[in-house]
């Protein structure tokens, strides 16, 4: 009976996203000049929101790229390039980084995974490795400087470092990005996120300054500096129930911290 009723279900999505893909191949290919009809912006919203939280990256990006067509001058476009760049984002981690973290040579990860999405056109080789180039969360930002979404569309524009290099310069400079997020959003969503992340890189900063091989990095004073800020970062995200998942990161590197293991320079 269970099996039943999980084959229609999975029947019933794949349909409706089927009716979906017809109505906007046809509506926003073929028909651009189409008169809309009552509630038809509000249904694909919701298809877009459905989508995205249950991370169905390709049917988010093929819905909200429908959206941009069909109502270029929603006032949802902000939320909707939004959901879009996170979904590029989304698209990465299990076609290309998790092969790779699972032993697939990186060459051979990119190539399998441009073979399947490099059609969409937005994708960077870095020292880090493929990535998406941001293109969607530069748009919002440029078009909707004052979005109620603005916090996570400058928060995603963030430049992260993917190798520090035993150095202090990035991981400052990241806190100084977040930050600034802060500040200028004191309401954020993200401040379990932020401060958590806040939080490591100063943990980063600390065992720089203590533990450095290069003595000229070494630096007694800054190293309690940087513990402290640590401390106080990883206690901030415990206080915001709303990331679980950051929190539990937090609690844990906290630990790490006051019982004097390392996360960054190996003993």
């Amino acid at each position: 009976m269970n099996r039943l009723i999980l084959r229609t279900s999975i029947w019933r999505h794949k349909t409706i996203f089927l009716l979906l893909l017809l109505w906007c191949g046809s509506a926003c290919i073929f028909l651009p000049s189409l008169e809309m009809k009552p509630g038809e912006e509000e249904t694909l919203l919701l298809k877009i929101a459905e989508f995205s939280d249950g991370r169905v990256y390709e049917e988010t990006i093929i819905a909200c790229r429908c959206f941009l067509e069909k109502f270029p001058k929603s006032k949802a476009t902000d939320i909707v390039l939004l959901k879009l760049g996170e979904a590029f984002e989304g698209l990465l981690k299990p076609g290309y980084y998790q092969p790779v973290e699972e032993g697939m040579p990186a060459d051979e990860a990119r190539k399998q995974f441009m073979k399947k999405y490099g059609h969409y056109e937005c994708w960077v080789d870095t020292p880090c490795g493929l990535q998406y180039n941001l293109t969607h969360y530069r748009q919002m930002m440029e078009r909707f400087p004052e979005s109620m979404y603005a916090d996570e569309g400058e928060y995603h524009l963030i430049a992260w470092s993917c190798d520090y290099r035993g150095l202090p310069e990035a991981p400052l400079e990241e806190i100084a990005h977040m930050e600034k997020i802060l500040q200028k959003y004191p309401t954020t969503s993200l401040k379990s996120e932020i401060y958590y992340k806040i939080g490591y890189r100063f943990h980063v900063l600390y065992e720089i300054a203590a533990f450095a091989r290069q003595q000229n990095l070494q630096d007694p004073e800054k190293a309690g500096e940087y513990k402290d800020k640590a401390l106080y970062f990883y206690r901030m995200s415990l206080k915001q129930p709303l990331q679980s998942k950051f929190a539990k990161k937090a609690w844990e590197d906290l630990g790490r911290l006051e019982d004097g293991k390392r996360i960054y320079i190996a003993e």
